[in-house]
């Protein structure tokens, strides 16, 4: 796999990144690729690859980004966690020798569609981790559901979250949810808060359809849903949400050494002993 035209994007309210984009940049130009440092996705004509250089944050605006014109995402890590990263910012020369050699893999990862059904329009949008559907007042409420047509139990709490498998170990995980290996193709549904014993996290396949409408008893409440905790919309009653797996996914190129249990093992401590 070779790239002749390849974007670096940072994050402009996070100018301290820009210096190391533009020794990506750099770098790849030495290395007779077409490289050009942005601070804006709004025009990729003609990239066939783009260099995330950020955080988690970064990384999802780039997978909402590149996904609908198939163009891969590389992240390198210049954030706190950087769990969706391909590598460190500390790796950056070995990290991109080893994709221009090529020997990079390559995983495609499903996104969320939520489409919001009010009397008025539909509106839809895309999410990389995960929709959130929670309180606008701190208040606790009903969520009703029903998948492929079929009624399922309310939820009465928090609100909801309903994760990719990549999503799942995020804030699905902080809410009590299950670790999902991103090549299993579901969704994760975890109450958040839930004021009721019964109500559990639960995994429904990803070529289903899922509808969520709150529920309130007070006019003055209302819901706020939450996409990838970058774009925040109302959601007043009666507004149904829908969610199902979006048409597109996107391609993240990895180092080869870089799986998914070995991240989590080094950015999670999963399997280290608690004492």
């Amino acid at each position: 796999m070779s790239f002749k035209h390849v974007a670096v994007f940072y994050n402009l309210h996070k100018e301290y990144n820009q210096p190391i984009a533009q020794q990506a940049v750099d770098f790849l130009r030495a290395k007779n690729v077409d490289a050009v440092l942005c601070s804006s996705l709004d025009n990729l004509a003609n990239i066939d690859l783009v260099i995330s250089m950020g955080g988690d944050g970064t990384m999802l605006r780039c997978a909402r980004e590149c996904a609908p014109k198939n163009i891969p995402v590389f992240g390198i890590n210049c954030g706190t966690l950087g769990f969706l990263a391909a590598a460190e910012k500390e790796e950056i020369t070995d990290a991109l020798l080893t994709l221009l050699a090529g020997k990079c893999l390559s995983h495609k990862r499903l996104l969320l569609q939520a489409t919001i059904h009010t009397p008025e329009r539909a509106q839809t949008f895309t999410a990389f981790n995960d929709v959130v559907l929670h309180s606008s007042n701190m208040r606790a409420f009903f969520v009703n559901a029903d998948f492929n047509g079929t009624e399922i139990p309310s939820y009465f709490g928090d609100g909801v979250i309903v994760a990719t498998p990549t999503g799942s170990t995020a804030y699905s995980l902080a809410a009590g949810g299950p670790i999902v290996e991103p090549n299993v193709e579901v969704m994760v549904v975890t109450p958040i808060c839930p004021h009721s014993l019964h109500e559990r996290p639960m995994v429904l396949p990803a070529n289903g359809v899922l509808r969520l409408r709150p529920s309130f008893k007070n006019k003055e409440d209302g819901a706020i849903l939450s996409l990838d905790g970058q774009l925040n919309l109302s959601l007043p009653a009666p507004a149904t949400l829908e969610l199902s797996r979006a048409p597109h996914a996107v391609e993240l190129l990895t180092l080869p050494q870089r799986g998914f249990f070995n991240v989590l093992h080094k950015k999670l401590s999963w399997g280290q002993d608690a004492c």
